[in-house]
């Protein structure tokens, strides 16, 4: 098993020959950073899986304001969930943040392997369950939390974000400026 793979069947436990199945109607992309995954307007034909990387899933509001939705590195899933689910066109845009390689999963593909075997049904739940779940946490995030306990979480649950994504795409995300995530980072490291 290609070591790079490893992840992506440990995060799903995937066999050696489970993995070979997925991969026939997959392929391994290696994008730069700043490139375009997807961009508004375009329909979703793929599921990704981070390998190595991160990006950001994004759109500009009305007011020109470039917002950030999620935040994505190495081992979790992406994609416009709700355009590959319901064929309707996406309004965000996927961008790389630093030198990416993903897994793009065909989605005829894997309608393909589920109508092969039911456990390619099981799989295909499995990922839309954490497609969900991470939609669902960044909602409660915006709903239920301020800016410095978003950033808190960040820190402890999700280093590797703060690791590989500028500082003005975390702001975003946390929906501040980068002046004031610089004072909640001060104010964290004085306490």
């Amino acid at each position: 098993m290609d070591h790079k793979l490893q992840v992506l069947a440990t995060k799903l436990n995937l066999s050696t020959a489970q993995l070979q199945q997925l991969m026939q109607g997959s392929s391994v992309v290696k994008y730069k950073k700043g490139s375009f995954l997807m961009q508004n307007g375009e329909l979703a034909h793929q599921l990704g899986f981070i390998i190595k990387g991160a990006l950001r899933t994004f759109t500009i509001n009305q007011e020109g304001e470039d917002i950030s939705f999620l935040l994505q590195v190495d081992g979790d899933f992406f994609g416009d969930y709700e355009c590959f689910l319901n064929g309707v066109k996406s309004v965000w845009e996927l961008q790389t943040t630093a030198t990416t390689e993903v897994v793009l999963i065909e989605k005829q593909h894997l309608y393909d392997l589920m109508n092969q075997n039911p456990f390619w049904i099981g799989f295909y739940k499995q990922v839309a369950d954490i497609c969900f779940l991470e939609a669902k946490r960044r909602i409660e995030e915006l709903l239920f939390y301020t800016y410095e306990q978003r950033y808190l979480n960040l820190l402890t649950n999700r280093p590797k974000v703060i690791e590989k994504i500028p500082q003005k795409y975390i702001a975003s995300y946390l929906g501040i400026t980068t002046q004031s995530l610089s004072r909640i980072k001060s104010r964290i490291l004085l306490t």
